[in-house]
């Protein structure tokens, strides 16, 4: 009976309970992120939950963020009065080198011919119409962002492949409070299924009672865990006296931030944005869209170049001249990006418009955010709770079957 069980014993079966209940939901939490490759022998063997789903993952988090944040968002906040400045310096030190090789193409020497005077006049004047052309440029860009910049595409491809390590960082940070509480949970469940066990072994006296035990509370308090932290989506009052709501719901807010946080520093950078819309198709539409730009700009000026150069042009070396200032066009921006950065950074406001939108989503569906980890590893801490519930429990009542013999 319970009367003749040790002290020892009394003690000593909730602590190791708790100790292993701890132990099992740590080492469950690290399997969701490790280890980042497979590791085993044939298909024995096991492949941290995200980095093994990593491309579904990266793809629910890219549809959710698609239902808050668009190209289009991004790009109004830009003013193309406020980006010309900004590039001022960089106009006025390549302008002059940019209007004498277009010289030398129209005629050779004609730059070289013409007073200072002439020369400053002519890069003036062209530098209006580069400004001028610039804000237009800027305006198309606008216009067109939704079919440049595919945000959903750039969101997986940095979460993916060789960037799982970056989702890996966002799972734990927008989840480590929710990760903390399984592992904590397990340990003071761990104490309670102890207690429990020693309790119905003094009661009933029959070993094979804490096995059965250690199964069902195993298995029970791993579901009750995790259900706890998505349920409920509200605050709920129970029994008259507590009143709870699911940790992931409750810190919606709090989440939105990080989330929005990790969203400008990481994803939606200027740098990505940059690269995105300078390679690819993306970069060749932005190369054409410049071209018509340029050509509709050097047409208008083709009677003013033919006075300067006191002869007919061309057609093919309008032509050049077209395709010598796109060239030149199109290989500034990651000259540029350092002057732009800051002013792209706070404009586009990604953290805020994530925050914002992130923080005013249905309850259901901020919870598909975080969730997917969990429905995907759910069974697996369900099921290590049970299975070393029992072999503790078996352990245990091998032990008081031994002391009672």
């Amino acid at each position: 009976m319970f009367d003749d069980l040790t002290i020892g014993i009394v003690i000593g079966v909730p602590l190791i309970t708790a100790f292993i209940g701890y132990i099992t939901n740590w080492a469950a939490v690290k399997m969701i992120f490790h280890p980042r490759e497979f590791v085993g022998i044939g298909r024995v063997g096991w492949q941290g939950v995200i980095p093994a789903r990593n491309a579904k993952f990266a793809h629910d988090i890219a549809a959710n963020v698609g239902q808050v944040l668009s190209a289009k968002d991004l790009a109004s906040g830009f003013d193309p009065d406020e980006i010309e400045p900004l590039l001022a310096d960089r106009l006025d030190a390549e302008m002059p080198e940019v209007v004498r090789q277009a010289a030398e193409v129209i005629r050779p020497g004609l730059w070289d011919d013409m007073a200072p005077e002439a020369q400053q006049m002519v890069i003036t004047q062209l530098r209006s119409e580069g400004s001028q052309m610039a804000r237009e440029v800027v305006g198309d860009l606008t216009e067109l962002s939704d079919e440049l910049l595919d945000l959903e595409a750039l969101v997986v491809d940095l979460l993916s492949g060789e960037n799982v390590d970056r989702l890996v960082r966002l799972f734990q940070r927008l989840g480590r409070k929710e990760l903390r509480f399984i592992e904590v949970y397990g340990g003071v469940f761990g104490f309670l299924v102890g207690c429990v066990q020693v309790l119905l072994f003094g009661v009933l006296g029959q070993w094979w009672t804490m096995p059965i035990v250690g199964v069902l509370v195993g298995l029970g308090t791993n579901w009750l865990a995790i259900q706890m932290i998505f349920r409920p989506m509200e605050p709920t009052r129970y029994l008259g006296l507590v009143t709870y709501q699911g940790m992931f719901p409750k810190r919606q807010a709090e989440i939105a931030g990080e989330f929005g946080a990790v969203a400008e520093d990481e994803i939606f950078t200027p740098a990505n944005l940059f690269r995105v819309l300078t390679e690819g198709p993306s970069g060749t539409r932005i190369a054409r869209l410049v071209l018509e730009r340029v050509s509709e700009r050097i047409d208008q000026q083709r009677p003013m170049l033919e006075m300067l150069a006191q002869q007919p042009i061309t057609d093919d070396q309008i032509a050049t001249v077209k395709a010598l200032v796109v060239e030149k066009v199109t290989h500034e921006p990651p000259h540029v990006r350092a002057q732009l950065d800051p002013y792209l950074r706070e404009q586009l406001g990604v953290a805020r418009l994530v925050e914002e939108r992130m923080g005013a989503m249905s309850k259901p569906e901020f919870e598909r955010l975080l969730r997917g980890i969990f429905e995907e590893d759910e069974l697996t801490l369900i099921v290590i709770g049970g299975v070393l519930g029992g072999l503790v429990g078996l352990g245990e009542g091998a032990q008081f079957r031994a002391q009672n013999a």
